[in-house]
């Protein structure tokens, strides 16, 4: 059973396969993209979205605390075969 949460950087995490406890948006990145999901309280946190969707990823609670006051974020829309 993958580690339920943990500490990094002063944020609280949650491994691939640890089941969610607070129905809440969750974000995670592999530091070129990141992804916003809506996960429900028990249920498990999903692979990295992105590529194969087999990788391992740390989720993080989308919060005022972790991303101030924003109210929108950019998205990119990229051909595919582009990138």
């Amino acid at each position: 059973m993958p580690q339920q949460e943990f500490k990094t950087g002063g944020l609280t995490g949650f491994a691939t396969g640890a089941i969610c406890t607070d129905t809440n948006l969750y974000k995670c990145t592999d530091n070129r993209v990141v992804y916003i999901e809506y996960i429900p309280a028990g249920t498990a946190f999903p692979n990295f979205p992105g590529g194969n969707g087999k990788s391992k990823t740390t989720w993080f609670k989308i919060t005022k605390a972790t991303d101030g006051d924003q109210k929108s974020f950019q998205s990119a829309l990229v051909q595919a075969g582009a990138v």
